[in-house]
């Protein structure tokens, strides 16, 4: 029994040596991807995969920012009516009112034929031209309704304009503790059938010595909230069954814990899904603190809503 336990002995202190060199480096991986996801998809680098515009276009073309959304279509509105007149330039004397060797001419009357306008000045008079501008008039209705299309779904896309405190507070009443989140709703029209989720996320170390991100839901006091119209608290008790129960904050801090919130709810006036999150690390935690009251009722019976202290907590 001695020999066997000694290599086990061995193996073990290997291990644990091996864990201790690695895990740092590990950390420093999760620790970067968890902030490139925080700062969006603009700066990643996918080694391996692929991202090609054209294989989900749509994707592409509703979340690129709208100055390279504008670009990217002046861009190809140019080049598109660009190719149209050199086309349109190597049968020459085929387009009534234009010069011959004239550029601007004959892309000023791709213009004309790609938005379909046809003023009448400038009109193709031979067979080859008349083929040339029918598959740019065909080309220029499909990409006009596309780009309408495009315009009026990046206009019309939910976003959820819900507002997250700054901070998440831990406090203690009587014998028992609650952390609690602020959310609350900017527009006028309130939010329908609300769904908020709340997790703790750890980076824990599985058996085989590789660190994971493991996901525990934090369970709320009221997690669905029928009509979201100005702010609402949500509560989660700390009791034995919490997942935060008997943990100090050197040991969250180490585990690189965070609260994560997800809301989901169905905005009244458009009818559509919106969905939010935010994610609050240990160095946001504030402790026996509260939120200060944003809601007023003035003399004339009108409710006030002050969002400029929407953030503000009080300690005790």
């Amino acid at each position: 029994m001695g020999r066997v336990s000694e290599p086990q002995g061995q193996r073990e202190e290997g291990r644990k040596r091996l864990l201790a060199a690695h895990v740092p480096q590990a950390l420093s991986r999760l620790r970067t991807h968890h902030a490139l996801e925080e700062r969006g998809h603009d700066n990643i680098v996918r080694v391996g995969h692929a991202d090609r515009a054209w294989s989900d276009f749509y994707h592409h073309a509703l979340t690129i920012r709208w100055s390279s959304f504008f670009w990217y279509a002046l861009a190809s509105y140019v080049l598109v009516n660009t190719l149209f007149a050199l086309l349109y330039m190597m049968v020459p004397r085929q387009v009534a009112g234009t010069r011959p060797g004239m550029f601007w001419d004959y892309f000023f009357f791709s213009i004309q034929t790609f938005s379909t306008v046809g003023y009448g000045v400038m009109a193709p008079v031979g067979p080859a031209a008349h083929a040339i501008a029918s598959c740019e008039l065909l080309g220029g209705m499909i990409l006009n309704a596309v780009g309408t299309g495009l315009v009026f779904a990046r206009f019309a896309r939910p976003r959820a304009r819900v507002m997250f405190s700054n901070s998440a507070l831990i406090r203690k009443d009587g014998e028992t503790s609650h952390l609690s989140v602020r959310v609350a709703n900017q527009r006028l029209s309130p939010i329908l059938s609300v769904d908020a989720e709340l997790f703790l996320s750890r980076l824990i170390v599985q058996p085989n010595g590789r660190l994971a991100r493991q996901f525990d839901p934090l369970v709320l006091v009221q997690a669905h909230i029928p009509v979201l119209r100005f702010t609402f608290s949500l509560l989660h008790v700390i009791d034995d069954h919490s997942p935060l129960h008997g943990l100090t904050v050197e040991e969250l801090r180490k585990e690189e814990a965070e609260i994560v919130l997800t809301v989901t709810g169905t905005d009244e006036v458009s009818g559509q899904s919106v969905f939010a999150r935010t994610a609050y690390g240990f160095d946001r935690v504030l402790y026996n603190h509260r939120f200060v009251d944003i809601i007023d009722a003035s003399a004339d019976g009108r409710i006030t809503v002050d969002y400029t202290r929407f953030h503000a907590t009080e300690g005790e």
